[in-house]
């Protein structure tokens, strides 16, 4: 098999059909040698009836993996990485967001330079709001200021990656995964393609500024043995707030007095210095929690389904182009 295309899906029933023709249509000649595996995260919608049509249509080789609930899109990724087969491997969204043209380019710029061992597609113009756009680029600058790894900035998971580096990503052993720093971890030579994001086919971005600044979050703790000042939200945000209150009984103090003496300084120390107790605690109740979860070994996901199709039978065999009717 040369070449295994990974999709995940979360509710992505509107996209499965003209995904595939899309993909069908782009690889060409290459279609043979692919293989599809849609990785379906639990999904509430019909993605799951959409996927299992596809497979038992489909020309060409489509594999379905489905969880037994939406464990997220890292362990699709894991999923997926474990199912495939190929020479290259490719990560790209159901969404059309990335064209599959762009996966005809990342291979064959690999087959040309045999000195680069994966493609990664990076945003040149981000298409998200100033407030998005900055939160992104300070997370940028705090995770590669407090680890080794250099995580290029705008490159997302949509790249192609030689058998030796999926093997290598395949030998980390660790249930609280971060992606874009184990790409980076395992090292090897990554080419950075610039790519063009088009519109949603269908649907809507499951991803919101909450989610991912968890995401952020998880990304530091996986890749950081040092302190992490903003890991803890609360205490954070109540240190802040007794800087604020230290400002507001001085000047009290000095304008009109204080018939209680050092009450003003017991309070604002008090109140620092429990805003710095809570940051100590929750930077380490972030490694603590990570521990915790890698210690009890839970699989990072539960398969429920399979399928597999046989690209030379079925009702889409005869069919030149192999698409779906």
């Amino acid at each position: 098999m040369l070449l295994s295309v990974i999709v995940p899906c979360f509710n992505e029933e509107g996209n499965i059909d003209l995904f595939y023709e899309e993909t069908v249509k782009a690889l060409g000649d290459l279609m043979p040698e692919t293989e599809l595996i849609f990785v379906n995260d639990g999904s509430r919608d019909a993605t799951l009836a959409k996927l299992r049509a596809l497979c038992a249509r489909a020309r060409y080789r489509v594999r379905v993996v489905s969880f037994s609930r939406n464990f997220g899109k890292e362990a699709a990724l894991l999923a997926g990485l474990r199912s495939s087969t190929g020479e290259f491997t490719s990560i790209i969204d159901a969404d059309l967001q990335q064209r599959p043209s762009y996966i005809v380019e990342m291979l064959d710029f690999l087959k040309e330079h045999p000195e680069y061992d994966a493609v990664a597609a990076y945003q040149e113009e981000r298409k998200e709001g100033f407030i998005l756009s900055l939160f992104k680029k300070m997370f940028y600058n705090v995770i590669d200021s407090m680890t080794d790894v250099k995580i290029m900035q705008a490159a997302s998971d949509f790249r192609v990656l030689r058998r030796p580096v999926v093997d290598a990503i395949l030998s980390l052993p660790e249930k609280c995964r971060f992606s874009k720093g184990i790409f980076a971890w395992v090292g090897f030579e990554t080419y950075y393609m610039p790519y063009k994001v088009e519109e949603r086919a269908s649907g809507t971005s499951k991803w919101n500024f909450w989610k991912l600044l968890t995401y952020a979050f998880d990304g530091i703790i996986a890749f950081s043995n040092k302190p992490l000042i903003l890991s803890s939200v609360v205490g954070f945000f109540i240190f802040a707030l007794s800087i604020l209150y230290l400002i507001v009984i001085v000047v009290k103090t000095i304008l009109w007095g204080d018939p209680v003496a050092g009450f003003p300084t017991l309070a604002c120390l008090i109140l620092m210095l429990s805003g710095i107790e809570l940051l100590g605690i929750g930077i380490l109740g972030q490694y603590l929690a990570k521990n915790y979860t890698e210690s009890k070994e839970r699989p990072v996901y539960i398969v429920k389904e399979e399928l597999e199709n046989d690209p030379h039978s079925g009702p889409g065999a005869d069919d030149p182009d192999g698409l779906p009717e």
